[in-house]
């Protein structure tokens, strides 16, 4: 018989502490809605697995590996089996340094242990229990940001209606993968929603945990508060909620409602789906993961000096300066290689792909594609080895904004196609069920 549980626990900072995500140093005024740190622990026979969520916009390597140990210390499972993610919220706590902003290193101290009890709590909370799988769909609240103008160069996020669109340059990610989790008697559990868009609808200075906050309230509200919503957010470097081309204006500002009808139109396709699901007593759980270098690039010469004029010229409260400052510093870097990690975890007919930073939504589709799994569910940002966009080839040489070079982010231009190279090789090593390969 299987056993499964989960536990939520708040985790949300003190009033005045940075947000990150946008161009300068927010620091929040209110609490708009609570964030969680969210887990589930799966237990099969001899095997178990444990996947932890946090509504913050990222997570970072050290609070990743204080997770990893704490859980498995006070719970004896294997630290590889712990997958870390993060939701990607742009209204959360300060966990990442930039150059707009430094993380909270006391912050990230307790997070980690929050984090790691809510992964603790989930094991303590585990009964037996049945669990399903299931997609539905969604193809109306996201989109890709990036364009073709008519005079011939790329942008990302052109303008509500700019008349100068002459096309979208990639697809979208529609589905909807739900995990039903019940107890034996019936009676929900718990929720586990992956959905691809860039969780950056609320905008402010409230801490919120957006659109998957939303989805967690409608799902309380229809199946007992006690009923705990994990989401995993699909890959979406290149994707987000506007509709630049037939959007409203109320949309493209960013009102308080727009996560909120996001949100519920999730909830809704989630109960749809859920509600078809025939969860099961057995389900085979299984983990793999896998470590490797990917190169890193460097501006050019020209490149330097350029953004060296700019940091002369402009403001230094501008988002130019900024950004120059960002190429400069990733030209005296000393850094060449980064070190990627991909995690699988199976679920009986579902396999969960962690992947690091934030890939375009066409690696994400390769992936699900080519996996010998009936179900696959991309979980990005997750297990703190990158925060960089990871892109096509091809938008590498249509530019933009997300192939720019930052001390962030700045990995090499095949760093998306070992993604999918690695994460295919795991899946096949779950599907076929034969040992680990060594990294």
């Amino acid at each position: 018989m299987m056993k499964c549980g989960m536990c939520e626990l708040e985790i949300t900072p003190p009033i005045g502490a940075s947000l990150p995500g946008y161009f300068e140093d927010r620091r929040s005024t209110g609490i708009r809605d609570p964030l969680y740190a969210k887990a589930l622990v799966i237990e099969s026979g001899a095997s178990v697995a444990a996947i932890v969520s946090l509504d913050a916009i990222t997570v970072t390597r050290p609070v990743v590996n204080a997770i990893r140990q704490r859980v498995s210390e006070r719970t004896g499972i294997p630290g590889e089996h712990v997958m870390v993610t993060a939701t990607h919220i742009h209204t959360g706590p300060p966990v990442m340094t930039t150059t707009f902003y430094k993380a909270d290193e006391s912050y990230q101290s307790w997070l980690a242990v929050k984090a790691a009890d809510a992964g603790i709590m989930a094991y303590r909370n585990r009964v037996e229990a049945r669990i399903g799988v299931g997609a539905g769909y969604e193809a109306d609240i996201s989109f890709n940001r990036r364009f073709r103008m008519k005079d011939g160069t790329v942008r990302t996020n052109p303008g509500l209606r700019n008349p100068g669109i002459d096309h979208v340059l990639g697809p979208i990610d529609p589905q909807v993968a739900v995990v039903r989790i019940d107890d034996v008697q019936g009676q929900p559990i718990g929720v586990v929603t992956n959905f691809a868009c860039h969780t950056d609808v609320v905008g402010g200075t409230d801490y919120s945990a957006d659109f998957p906050g939303e989805i967690s309230r409608t799902l309380k509200h229809a199946y007992g508060e006690h009923v705990v919503s994990l989401f995993l957010l699909g890959a979406c470097g290149n994707l987000n909620q506007i509709d630049f081309i037939n959007g409203l204006e109320a949309d493209y500002r960013k009102p308080s409602y727009l996560y909120q009808k996001m949100g519920r139109i999730l909830a809704g396709e989630v109960m749809k789906t859920r509600e078809k699901i025939r969860p099961s007593d057995r389900c085979v759980v299984d983990v793999r993961k896998v470590s490797f270098p990917v190169g890193c690039r460097k501006p050019t010469g020209d490149e330097v000096a350029a953004a060296q004029k700019i940091l002369q010229t402009v403001s230094s409260e501008s988002v130019e300066y900024n950004f120059a400052l960002e190429l400069v510093e990733a030209g005296a870097s000393k850094v060449d290689t980064v070190e990627f990690e991909v995690q699988t975890i199976r679920l009986g007919d579902l396999a969960v792909v962690g992947l690091p930073g934030e890939p375009f939504v066409e690696f994400g589709l390769a992936i699900k594609e080519r996996s010998p799994f009936r179900y696959t569910a991309i979980s990005v940002l997750s297990n703190g080895s990158a925060i960089a966009y990871i892109c096509t080839r091809e938008a590498y040489r249509q530019g933009g904004y997300e192939p720019r070079i930052t001390s962030n982010s700045n990995v090499a231009e095949d760093a998306g196609e070992l993604l999918v190279e690695h994460s295919l090789d795991l899946l096949n090593q779950l599907c076929t069920g034969r040992p680990q390969e060594k990294s």
